[in-house]
């Protein structure tokens, strides 16, 4: 699936600025969610086939504000 872009959302760094999202299906994962601001933030959400969800998200400057791994129950 393409990007889909959008305006005036806030970034983790809390600025609020345009970006674009992207979708994506593969055979290892059920659903990627990536999230790119145009201030350099970035969020990336993997949902796995057992359940378990996985969510990292980096701030423009590198520090890695989330990164953490859900497991399913």
């Amino acid at each position: 699936m393409g990007p889909t872009s959008f305006k005036n959302q806030q970034a983790p760094c809390g600025r609020i600025v345009d970006g674009e999202s992207y979708q994506d299906r593969d055979q290892e994962t059920l659903v990627t969610e990536e999230v790119d601001f145009a201030c350099g933030c970035r969020s990336i959400r993997h949902e796995y086939h057992d359940g378990s969800v996985s969510c990292r998200v980096v701030r423009h400057d590198g520090t890695i504000m989330v990164d953490e791994l859900l497991c399913a129950e």
